[in-house]
Order: C-alpha cells, then sequence, then structure tokens
C-alpha cells in the first residue's frame, strides 16, 4: 500500500475551530451545504504547499492557524526508492513508519518566510522540544513524497477549469503536463518555424514584413522633426511555445458538425462530465510519469454534481481506481452513489454548529469496536451496517426487520403524516436480521445519529434479555410465556428449547407467535412491555408483525405494491386492519 495522510488536525482555521480527521485512500466527507467540507480540503492543501493566508482565513485572528498530519506507510521499500538526499532528509523524523508535521501561520497576511514547517523528532533531545521547524532538505523531501495537489473546486468554476489555462486549472495542468513532449518531439521544427515570425515581425528579423518597414520610416520621419539622430522600428514579438499553449483551450464538437462550440455554451452537466474525463486522463498522465514514490492528493468538492446516475457510478469507479494507484482521494458528496459498501466505514460525518464549528462524527470504522469486542461479530455488524450508506446521509435512523417494512413503510409515513422521509432527513434501514438491532443501534449513537428500530413480537421475547433490553424476571415476560405454555398444545404450537414457538408442519413460528398475540389475557403485559420498549426507543408489533396490523395476506411484490396503490388512492383508515396501533407509530416514528 502507498503512503498516505492518514491524519489531519485542524485549528482556527476557517469555520474548523479545533478537530481532527481520519483519512484513508478513499475518504468521502458527507455533510450538508456550508457545513466546512471545503476547508478540510484546502486545510489539507496548504498543509502540503504553503501559501499566505489571509484573515477570512482564520476563525480567531487572534490566535494561529495550526494544521497537523501524519504521513503513514514510510517503509523501507519506499525509502530504498528515494534519492539518498531526501532520504537522509527524512529518515530521522520516522516513527513506526509515520512522519508527524504541522504547518503554522501566526497572523493573517503573514509572509511566506514567517509560515513554519514542523517535524516532530521521535528522540528529541529535549521531550519539551520535539517539534523541529524546517529542518534541512525536509520541503524537498516532501514534495517528492506527495507531488503538487489536485484541488478540483466548486462547481462554478467548471467552465473556466476546463476551457482556461491557468497554472491551477485542470486544463492548465494538462497542457503543462504535455508540453515537455511535444518540445522534445517537434523542437527542431518548432524553433524553425518561429524563427520564421522573428524575422518577419520583430525588430530585429532578417527579413522584415514590407508594410512594417514602411510603417517604421513614415513615422521615424515625424520623430526626426522632435528629436533627431532617434529611430524607432515595429517590434512584434514571437510567442515561446509555452505562451502558444497558455492560450489552449477545449473546443466541443457534436453530431460530427465540423465547427466546434466553446465549453461554456454546453450545460452544467456536460461542463461537469468533461472535466472529470479531464481530471482522470490528468491523473493518468501524471501517474505514468511518475515513479512509485510518491502519492497524488485528489481533492475534490462533489464530483456527482449534474451527473446523472450512471455517470456518477462511472467517476466513483474512476476515482476508487486511482486509490489503488498512487492517488489518495478526498472529496465532499451528497450522493450516496458516490459510495459503495466498503467506503461506508471510512466515510467522514461532517457537521457544524456555533459551539463546535465545524466537527466530525465518529466513522463506523471507530465507533463498532467500541460496542463489539469480538472480531467475526464486528465483521458482520460491519456488513449489517455498510449496505446501507443512506444512514450517512440522513439526521435520523430507522432500523426494521423486514421486506414488508421496506416496501410499504416509505409510502405509509408519507400519506399518514404528510411528510417523505427525505424531508424528516430518516433513513430507513433493512437489517439482514434482529440479531444486530441492539448492536447497530448503539454503533449510530456513538456515531450521534439518533437510532429507532422497528421489530417483531418474536424479537423482543426470544431476544430481549440476551440483547439487555429487559430483565429475566420481568413480570410480563414470565406472565406471556406462562400463557404460551397454556395455549401451546390447543393451538398445535410447537415449543422449542428455549420454550417460544418453533415451526412445525401445522403452525409456523410467526403464525404461532401471531396466535399468542392475540389472546387477551395478555394484552396488558403486551402493553406494559411496548411501553417498556418504547423508552428504549423500539417499537414492536404488539399483534406479531406488520402485516397483522396492516391486514395483508402475503409478503410478496404484487401484494406490497397493491397495497401501496391503495393507500396513495383512498384514505389509509379504511385500508389497514389496525388504524389505531398504525398511527401510534407514525407518530413515533416522526416525533
Amino acid at each position: 500500500m502507498a503512503h498516505i495522510l492518514s491524519l489531519i488536525k485542524i485549528t482556527n482555521f476557517k469555520s474548523i475551530i479545533d478537530e481532527e480527521f481520519e483519512l484513508s485512500a478513499f475518504t468521502p466527507l458527507i455533510g450538508y451545504n456550508n457545513a466546512g467540507k471545503t476547508n478540510i480540503l484546502s486545510a489539507i492543501k496548504w498543509l502540503l504547499r504553503r501559501s499566505s493566508l489571509g484573515q477570512d482565513c482564520f476563525y480567531d485572528a487572534a490566535n494561529p492557524i495550526i494544521v497537523e498530519g501524519i504521513i503513514d506507510g514510510i517503509d523501507a521499500n519506499l525509502l530504498q526508492n528515494l534519492t539518498p538526499n531526501h532520504r537522509n532528509a527524512i529518515t530521522p523524523f520516522i516513527d513506526n513508519e509515520k512522519i508527524f508535521l504541522k504547518r503554522v501561520q501566526n497572523q493573517p497576511n503573514d509572509t511566506a518566510a514567517n509560515i513554519k514547517l514542523f517535524i516532530k523528532d521521535p528522540n528529541p533531545a529535549d521531550p519539551a522540544n520535539e517539534w523541529r521547524p524546517n529542518p534541512a532538505g525536509i520541503d524537498n523531501a516532501l514534495n517528492a513524497l506527495f507531488p503538487e495537489p489536485i484541488h478540483i473546486g466548486a462547481m462554478e468554476n467548471a467552465e473556466e477549469d476546463v476551457s482556461k489555462s491557468k497554472q491551477g486549472t485542470t486544463i492548465g495542468k494538462l497542457l503543462a503536463e504535455i508540453l515537455e513532449p511535444i518540445e522534445n518531439q517537434y523542437g527542431a521544427q518548432v524553433i524553425q518555424t518561429l524563427q520564421g515570425l522573428r524575422d518577419l515581425l520583430e525588430a530585429d528579423g532578417q527579413g522584415r514584413a514590407q508594410e512594417l518597414i514602411a510603417f517604421d520610416a513614415a513615422v521615424n520621419q515625424k520623430i526626426d522633426t522632435f528629436f533627431p539622430n532617434v529611430n524607432i522600428r515595429l517590434h512584434v514579438p514571437t510567442p515561446e511555445l509555452k505562451d502558444v499553449f497558455s492560450k489552449g483551450t477545449i473546443k466541443v464538437y457534436e453530431h460530427q458538425l465540423p465547427t466546434g462550440r466553446d465549453v461554456g455554451s454546453l450545460g452544467h452537466g456536460a461542463q461537469r462530465s468533461i472535466q472529470m474525463a479531464l481530471i482522470q486522463h490528468l491523473a493518468e498522465i501524471k501517474r505514468n510519469n511518475q515513479n512509485q514514490t510518491t502519492t497524488t492528493l485528489l481533492l475534490i468538492d462533489e464530483p456527482e454534481l449534474y451527473l446523472h446516475p450512471q455517470a456518477i457510478e462511472v467517476v466513483r469507479n474512476s476515482l476508487k481506481t486511482l486509490a489503488t494507484q498512487g492517488y489518495q482521494i478526498i472529496f465532499s458528496t451528497h450522493s450516496a452513489l458516490m459510495l459503495n459498501h466498503e467506503d461506508v466505514a471510512n466515510a467522514i460525518l461532517i457537521r457544524k454548529n456555533n459551539q463546535q464549528g465545524t466537527h466530525r462524527r465518529q466513522t463506523l470504522k471507530s465507533a463498532i469496536p467500541q460496542i463489539e469486542q469480538n472480531a467475526p461479530s464486528q465483521l458482520q455488524l460491519m456488513f449489517s451496517l455498510t449496505n446501507a450508506s443512506n444512514i450517512l446521509f440522513s439526521e435520523r435512523v430507522i432500523l426494521t426487520e423486514g421486506k414488508t417494512e421496506q416496501r410499504i413503510l416509505p409510502k405509509l409515513i408519507e400519506v399518514v403524516s404528510g411528510r417523505t422521509l427525505g424531508l424528516l432527513k430518516y433513513a430507513l434501514v433493512r437489517q439482514g436480521g434482529v440479531n444486530n438491532t441492539r448492536k447497530s443501534m448503539l454503533v449510530l449513537n456513538v456515531m450521534d445519529l439518533p437510532t429507532k428500530a422497528i421489530v417483531d413480537l418474536d424479537y423482543i421475547l426470544k431476544n430481549g434479555v440476551g440483547d439487555g433490553l429487559l430483565q429475566a424476571n420481568n413480570a410480563d415476560l414470565v406472565a406471556i410465556q406462562q400463557h404460551l405454555t397454556q395455549i401451546a398444545a390447543a393451538n398445535n404450537i410447537t415449543l422449542g428449547n428455549d420454550n417460544w414457538p418453533t415451526t412445525n408442519p401445522n403452525v409456523n413460528a410467526a403464525s404461532a407467535f401471531a396466535i399468542l398475540a392475540s389472546q387477551q389475557q395478555i394484552a396488558q403485559n403486551l402493553n406494559n412491555l411496548h411501553q417498556a420498549l418504547l423508552a428504549q426507543n423500539i417499537w414492536f408489533w404488539k399483534r406479531g408483525a406488520i402485516e397483522n396490523h396492516l391486514g395483508l395476506t402475503g409478503k410478496t411484490e404484487q401484494v406490497w405494491a397493491t397495497f401501496v396503490n391503495q393507500i396513495t388512492q383512498n384514505p389509509w383508515q379504511g385500508i389497514v386492519t389496525d388504524a389505531a396501533s398504525i398511527q401510534d407509530c407514525i407518530d413515533w416514528i416522526v416525533n
């Protein structure tokens, strides 16, 4: 694995008061508009490439801006591939294949010379002075590890980025990359062509145009009247090849038409597509031209903007590929399509408020070990949660158990409450089963994502004690189990080793729990358990499962589609079997 910037700590930079962010080779930054995601990208770039920051970059102008970072993965193989001077500059500061660095600007608009880069000494003579300012050769050595970052900004700059050749634009970087090989390939031919222009147009040209000579003569006659013995010649400087390339731009040709159009004449989607294609090509060129000792940071604001879903997936896959080929990709996004399930664990949730400024929530990768100590169970839990990337784009999460909830609840919530899941900023997440429900809730709460769960009755009765939701001697739980024992034989219910229903040829387990739930003798016990679980943000269906409250006769796509169509076309209260419970459930969800 290539070396990467594995952690960034930012203090007093724009909206970031004091926060650190753990980075990976492919790091999505997820947050609402104006949360500060772009500020994180800018701070990363500033750490690696010094520039003088103005007052608008300081959260508090009375305090310095400090950006710290950890470069991880500086192993023996990497050091062997560095030049001796770069290797010698870096080696004294390596600590367990890591280098710790920080850049400091003490006041706004300070000179570049006063902006210091510090490197942490792993074996300082004086522990109070572990940070060494500007060690000899360190800047060049860091440049060898991290070439100039590629920072692709907001969408409003897309036209300029792909059509105006400037030092910081994508097209400018592309032209700079191909300029040298063109000079090498066609240098003699270009020099000969330019020499002809010099002879024709420049003041000292050997074959100046007759029009220029005539102009000089006519003007010199007039000058001689004022200043004898002073002559002028009109000089038209011949451009260098780099000057010619500085005018380079993009022309767009459609439907095989011979006349090209400017990029600005296209829509935003086409502009963004061209921009992302150029970025991909630039990355390939840079990768082919650099050795294995470098990692190029690619910092992108919302690469998915104005792209259709299929194009977003192409962009994501391209960036994922680059992340394995000597690039570290850090990008802000508002689209779940920019992540697949293995990316969810490393995604960083960015939020902002008045007290904390821009800050992060814990990632799944860091939250899960706090809840689950057993490694195989961690993997199972990770798989369960990472298959629902929409949890990262919400403010609240509803965990569900079955497919029926997934198919029906979104429309049911909209019809009953008048608000969609999107307006509520809720993610509806179906777990593969209920075994991870409690642990998933704990993980999401550690991530500061308020979570509720909707489960069937059997989960509470069979797993409530094991998951720490109920005490083993809970009076209502005991009463329900005792009643089940009394009615089991009469209702063809088979009890398993745990004394709860199990499937037999006549009555399956789900039907057995529904039979149990219908018993009036335990209605109050179920109500008591229901209130106890609501206090823990868990709703269970007191009739056994959601189908029994809705009046559904099956669990097929046709049944679900028919039901959704019915509640869309007719008053929902007349469609469902238990309108009161459904109303209570929706109220509990949205409030």
